[in-house]
């Protein structure tokens, strides 16, 4: 019995004695500002996006904005739908008139 409670006894102090060594190591923690880089833009190698209008995130407003009559639009579709029948605009030259401005899409027309 007192081997066993000897033995107990040294694997506890080998226990503490390996804990006190880690609290005694400092924290490593390290932050490292990196300004953007090359390889942190979007490229689309010489394509447009697959969108005729790019997505975006709003909260309590609308997302989509057509400058010409003022209205604006929470969903992409009618936004597209309001530019090719109100302006008569084609599917192919809707990217060449938009601006992204603050978060949100703007049609600026022709």
């Amino acid at each position: 019995m007192r081997a066993l409670a000897a033995a107990m006894l040294v694997v506890g102090a080998a226990l503490l004695a390996a804990a006190d060594d880690h609290r005694l190591a400092p924290p490593v923690e390290a932050i490292v500002p990196v300004p953007p880089i090359e390889h942190q833009r979007l490229h689309y190698f010489g394509r447009r996006h697959h969108h005729l209008v790019p997505g975006t995130v709003t909260i309590n407003g609308a997302a989509y904005i057509c400058d010409l009559d003022g209205k604006g639009f929470v969903d992409r579709d009618a936004f597209v739908a309001q530019l090719r029948t109100a302006h008569q605009t084609a599917p192919e030259r809707i990217p060449d008139f938009l601006l992204v401005s603050d978060g949100r899409v703007h049609f600026v027309g022709e």
